[in-house]
């Protein structure tokens, strides 16, 4: 015998209605939290561009910093891209000293030094000399930081993705569409942490990333809200019909 939710009691209902409902809400606030971080906003809600991915998880930490938090202290867009260059181009400690120094003496020294007394100032990461500039110019994020901001995104969101997941595949639905829903909200999440990884060499990722991540974000809230519906009402559209009742034969005496 195939159990739904339908079966469930009444209690049992309003504690998973109450659930995926807590899932939708957390899940929306993540994404306005991730669009104002990415495009820097600060309030609304902010649909982050491939740029905005792209600078993220592929441009240096440095030429990052300046495109976005730092971009107010920066004196010209043309220093942001002298230091690009320098980079792209080996990041030698000579053209540091003809180039970039005074960018970041004018830029960036007054509060990124260790003696610093400006508010809002950055003593713990300074960047006064070649050796501590050029710590910030590896593409996209460190392997450490990749690795840890992975591994807590896949468990954070792995835990709650499996229970939904779970509970959709116990509605009334039709099969194949149960299936398709949980198979391309997984591959989702597979694919946008993956391609974190590859954003950092390869540019063109971010666009996954971007459709990846609205793809699982999508999946996840639709499988709650139609969860939610199923918990109470029928769905014709997507519903699998019942088997009608078997007609009793007459019998002849």
């Amino acid at each position: 015998m195939a159990y739904e939710l339908k079966d469930l009691n009444q209690s049992a209902r309003l504690s998973l209605s109450f659930f995926l409902l807590a899932i939708v809400i957390g899940t929306v606030s993540a994404l306005i939290m991730l669009g104002l971080l990415l495009t820097h906003q600060e309030s609304g809600f902010a649909v982050p561009s491939v740029e905005n991915i792209k600078i993220k998880y592929h441009y240096p930490q440095l030429v990052s910093a300046m495109k976005t938090s730092m971009n107010q202290y920066v004196a010209d867009e043309a220093d942001i891209e002298a230091v690009s260059k320098w980079i792209s181009a080996g990041k030698t400690e000579a053209e540091y000293k003809k180039t970039i120094a005074p960018i970041m003496s004018t830029a960036c020294v007054s509060c990124h030094n260790p003696t610093s007394t400006m508010s809002g100032a950055m003593p713990g990461l300074p960047l006064t000399t070649y050796k501590e500039v050029v710590k910030y110019t590896v593409a996209g994020y460190s392997w450490v930081k990749m690795a840890k901001q992975a591994h807590v995104h896949l468990f954070g969101i792995g835990t709650f993705l499996v229970l939904v997941t779970f509970i959709f595949a116990f509605t009334s639905f039709r099969p194949w569409f149960r299936s398709l829903a949980i198979t391309v909200t997984w591959i989702a999440l597979i694919l946008d942490v993956l391609c974190w990884w590859l954003t950092k060499y390869e540019l063109s990722f971010a666009y996954v990333i971007v459709g990846a991540g609205a793809t699982m974000s999508g999946g996840a809230i639709g499988m709650c809200v139609l969860s939610i519906l199923d918990l109470w009402i029928t769905v014709p559209l997507l519903s699998q019909p019942k088997p009608s009742a078997p007609e009793t034969a007459g019998i002849d005496r």
